[in-house]
């Protein structure tokens, strides 16, 4: 049966009751918290720990497409919590038993990158259409088999009517960094890709910050929702530190920081 983090408020408590420098006792955790974490989500997860230095300190964070994260977790990846971009991939570990909690932490945003909105009346349409007129064009997408944002940009596509002139064109990446990077290094001329990837981007390169603002985001009605789910391992040997690392990614203090990273708080999600 499964456990949802509606039990949320349980481990807020928890979270509220132990103290943090307990997290520092090795016969508490005698090794790090193992966590798997969604390409999209690494550097937000990275910038928000750094908040805590304790808790930090107790963690290593390995980054991947949810896909390859997943399949790395049915094999037996000794990994303790697993941060996906995807509520599928979390509710078939869940079936699988080799879940024991799950809860929406984020929700993210799909956007168009680079696009010159001033000059549009309808920015993406236009942008694609001209795009696909030169088949040299790339446009760069994540995998849709791996990674939800491919899989978003791909539904975003089919919508407009223009994903089977456009797939010759398509340059598919392992997850959303990778097809980031293609537009970054100009092998792919536009890109269908993650907002938080720009806010961050931005942020690092304040003497470029423009280039990476001109994005426009695409509508939520050409695309499923990306719901992110997280979940805790049963086979976890650090569940005490696992509960507490959910419980201090689910608190208000985290929580209403997401915006700013480029995500819906999950506590606003369905």
């Amino acid at each position: 049966m499964r456990k949802k983090l509606t039990l949320v408020m349980g481990l807020l408590m928890l979270c509220a009751c132990t103290p943090a420098e307990q997290i520092q006792d090795t016969s508490i955790t005698p090794a790090k918290l193992r966590v798997a974490v969604a390409s999209n989500f690494y550097p937000t997860l990275s910038t928000l720990l750094t908040q805590h230095t304790l808790l930090n300190e107790q963690i290593t964070l390995i980054h991947g497409s949810t896909g390859t994260l997943y399949a790395q977790i049915t094999h037996g990846a000794p990994f303790d919590v697993f941060l996906a971009a995807d509520e599928h991939s979390v509710s078939a570990l869940m079936d699988a038993q080799l879940l024991e909690y799950s809860v929406n932490y984020a929700q993210g945003e799909l956007v168009l990158w680079p696009v010159e909105k001033a000059a549009q009346t309808n920015p993406i349409s236009n942008t694609l259409i001209e795009i696909r007129r030169t088949t040299n064009n790339k446009i760069a997408i994540a995998d849709p088999q791996l990674a939800p944002y491919g899989l978003a940009a791909q539904q975003t596509l089919v919508a407009l009517g223009i994903y089977e002139q456009m797939s010759a064109q398509l340059v598919i990446g392992n997850n959303v960094n990778q097809a980031f990077q293609f537009v970054n290094t100009h092998n792919a001329v536009i890109g269908l890709l993650a907002k938080s990837q720009l806010i961050a981007a931005a942020g690092q390169h304040t003497d470029d910050a423009q280039r990476y603002q001109q994005f426009v985001a695409i509508p939520a009605h050409l695309h499923q929702p990306i719901i992110q789910q997280a979940g805790i391992l049963t086979r976890t040997q650090q569940l005490s530190l696992a509960q507490y690392f959910m419980a201090w990614l689910m608190s208000d203090t985290i929580q209403q920081q997401l915006p700013a990273h480029g995500y819906i708080s999950g506590k606003r999600t369905p």
